[in-house]
């Protein structure tokens, strides 16, 4: 047992010293990233975020939809991560739309639109926080609740004579055009409604923030990074107080009574809080290494059965599911891109919808462009590229690199990364990337238009929770350390793991030193 103490005494210190930075950072933004709504009307300064974060170009999302009005085709609506932009001279110049949308930049991301040209011009705005509409002529957006509420928006489709709302878990109509639009919730059937298994992604992450527990879950995981935080400092001063001592031969400062009051009382309540908390440390651990390539490619097809999942779920057999839809108007369905397939029902949304296999590559976050694209052909975009997928013979073309889609990884993101699409009226083609941004497609030609302003790259300016969440997965310090920032959670985690456990051992071995029957043993011997 002493042996093993020295091991694990070893592995907790230096470990433990060599990680106090990561936890902390960790710790604070894993509590943060846990309530966005607190933080949703805070942004950082560009200064204080690296190169790789400057919007250029479009790039990082900022525009992935352009519609052209058939009314008038210098007039084009554009969305993205910066909200909603047009353009009246065919895209030679933007201004934003952004009056009665969320004030908070976190929920102004907006993710589809939809232009409907009858009486007036209508545009519709699928928002990170709920559904918009306005009236071209005055630009004034209007909330439109769903249910009473304001979910992030995925897609919004027109069917024939309705309007299609989708979010992450719920679908949405109404009759369109109408005066008044009336939305309801629609209950979406599969043909298999008894969802027998939970992905491994889905209960890792809601394994890590407390979610799988519901409100009660998160708090007791923020109380929990709030004690990590603690732990970290604690284990610092814990470490620096003896190294001091040794070397000032003087006892200037480590003799000052509040000093070694203070040694105490943290090294007191590192074992307190460190022991009550080691189960939830633990399960932070363990998950965090699983959440972020390349370990993220091992659980990614992986599924457990419902009845294993520790927490509540959902009796709804889309919940958190929903990646994307698109009205196919040849054969007058829907498909639903979901987490676990691709689903194809009646547009009308009450049939069953079945599973369907495509044929084409799709990255593991989803898809970022998914609508018709011709009679037959359906075009799909994702971090793995663009793909036309042949709906007759079910096989796919890479429209940008001409790759044989069977070797693309759904876990390897390609050189461009693909956040959307658009056509002008001259029929040229663009595709947006997240990290080169606008890019022409099939030789296309700009011709000094769709440029994005300096007054826009100016006043950008980064949301907190997103500026946080990158910190949170490593990305953030790909400009300082290269390609190996994709090892710092992993291997973070794994380390942490480690003190985790090393930390239990000395509790214990601590314990059982100060046991008056362990003690009387050891003077025997």
């Amino acid at each position: 047992m002493r042996n093993i103490y020295k091991i694990s005494k070893w592995l907790h210190k230096y470990i433990g010293l060599l990680l106090v930075l990561f936890l902390m950072w960790m710790s604070l933004s894993g509590v943060l990233l846990n309530h966005p709504e607190l933080i949703a009307d805070l942004t950082v300064p560009q200064f204080l975020t690296p190169k790789q974060y400057k919007v250029k170009n479009w790039n990082r999302s900022s525009l992935t939809e352009l519609q052209f009005l058939e009314s008038d085709s210098n007039i084009a609506i554009g969305c993205g991560k910066l909200g909603v932009w047009k353009t009246t001279d065919g895209g030679f110049s933007f201004v934003s739309m952004s009056d009665g949308l969320p004030a908070e930049a976190l929920y102004r991301k907006t993710r589809d639109i939809f232009v409907w040209e009858g009486d007036s011009t209508l545009i519709f705005a699928g928002t990170h926080h709920g559904l918009y509409v306005c009236n071209f002529e005055n630009e004034k957006w209007r909330n439109l609740k769903l249910d009473g509420l304001n979910p992030e928006i995925k897609k919004i489709v027109s069917a024939k004579n309705e309007l299609l709302v989708f979010t992450e878990s719920e679908a949405y109509k109404a009759s369109f055009p109408a005066r008044e639009l009336q939305f309801q919730k629609v209950k979406l059937k599969r043909d298999k409604e008894a969802e027998n298994t939970v992905s491994l992604i889905r209960l890792f992450f809601h394994l890590h923030s407390g979610e799988i527990w519901g409100l009660p879950g998160k708090l007791l995981f923020d109380i929990v990074g709030i004690i990590l935080f603690f732990l970290s400092i604690s284990a610092f001063y814990s470490w620096y107080y003896p190294w001091k001592r040794k070397r000032d031969k003087k006892g200037v400062i480590v003799n000052v009574p509040i000093v070694k009051k203070a040694f105490k009382w943290f090294f007191k309540y590192h074992l307190k809080l460190g022991i009550w908390s080691a189960v939830i440390l633990f399960i932070m651990g363990v998950t965090g290494f699983f959440m972020r390539p390349p370990m993220l490619a091992v659980i990614a097809e992986g599924s457990i059965p419902i009845s294993w999942y520790p927490g509540t779920i959902s009796d709804n057999p889309w919940d958190e599911k929903i990646k994307n839809a698109l009205y196919d108007s040849d054969k007058d369905q829907l498909i639903v891109e979901a987490t676990d397939g691709f689903w194809v029902g009646a547009a009308d949304l009450n049939s069953t919808f079945e599973n369907k296999e495509m044929n084409v590559p799709v990255f593991v976050m989803g898809t970022t462009v998914f609508e018709p694209i011709d009679s037959t052909g359906i075009l799909t975009g994702s971090f793995n590229g663009l793909f036309r997928w042949d709906k007759e013979t079910d096989k796919s073309v890479d429209l940008i690199e001409g790759k044989d889609p069977k070797t693309i990884s759904s876990i390897k993101p390609a050189e461009l990364m693909v956040t959307g699409f658009f056509s002008t009226p001259q029929l040229e083609k663009f595709i947006t990337t997240h990290e080169q941004g606008l890019l022409p497609l099939n030789q296309a030609e700009g011709d000094g238009r769709f440029k994005m302003s300096a007054t826009i790259r100016e006043n950008y300016s980064m949301p907190l929770w997103n500026w946080l969440f990158e910190i949170h997965n490593g990305r953030f310090f790909k400009d300082t350390i290269g390609a190996f920032y994709i090892l710092l959670v992993p291997l973070g985690s794994f380390f942490f793991v480690l003190i985790t456990l090393s930390g239990v051992i000395d509790w214990i071995y601590i314990k059982i030193g100060r046991n008056p029957i362990m003690k009387k043993l050891q003077k025997n011997k």
